[in-house]
């Protein structure tokens, strides 16, 4: 069962976003949700490279400016991001607004900025019967080679670190 942690992003969950040590984030994906025209949740992958913490009520987004996600956050700015990894996962709820479109020194992309509204954590507890417990999250392959990846990701987490 998630419990509310309250409406900032807790020291670990701004460091994980904090845009740093993107080497050791190859690999993990977040999942976002947003709400579509017919009001059903729609659900995307971003990495690690589109997410930043600009600090602990703020974050940023990079994502392709012709999705259905950046559509819906267009429409009504509701987000919920899921990261899920070993032991815990944490949900953010969030509001974001488009704030370039498109994002500087990147056509394809565009930037938001989202805050935090609530944040609530899914862990094991010790009280817990079953033993259940994450042993992993959302994991992928970038498809093309990882340095080429993380100087793609670097260049845009300092993108959406430069104030708008």
């Amino acid at each position: 069962m998630s419990r509310p942690l309250g409406d900032t992003l807790p020291d670990d969950l701004q460091t994980l976003l904090g845009g740093h040590e993107l080497a050791d984030r190859m690999g993990q994906a977040i999942l976002i949700a947003t709400t579509d025209t017919r009001g059903w949740p729609h659900l995307a992958l971003v990495s690690y490279g589109e997410v930043v913490a600009a600090d602990c009520r703020r974050l940023r987004l990079a994502l392709s400016r012709a999705s259905g996600t950046s559509g819906n956050l267009r429409r009504n700015g509701r987000l919920t991001l899921g990261l899920l990894g070993a032991e815990r996962a944490y949900y953010v709820k969030a509001l974001a607004r488009a704030q370039r479109d498109p994002m500087d020194g990147f056509a394809h992309l565009t930037r938001f900025e989202a805050m935090v509204e609530m944040v609530l954590a899914d862990e094991a507890r010790e009280e817990h019967e079953s033993g259940a417990r994450l042993t992993g999250g959302i994991t992928f392959h970038p498809g093309r080679p990882v340095e080429e990846t993380l100087q793609g990701w670097q260049a845009v987490v300092d993108a959406l670190r430069r104030d708008a």
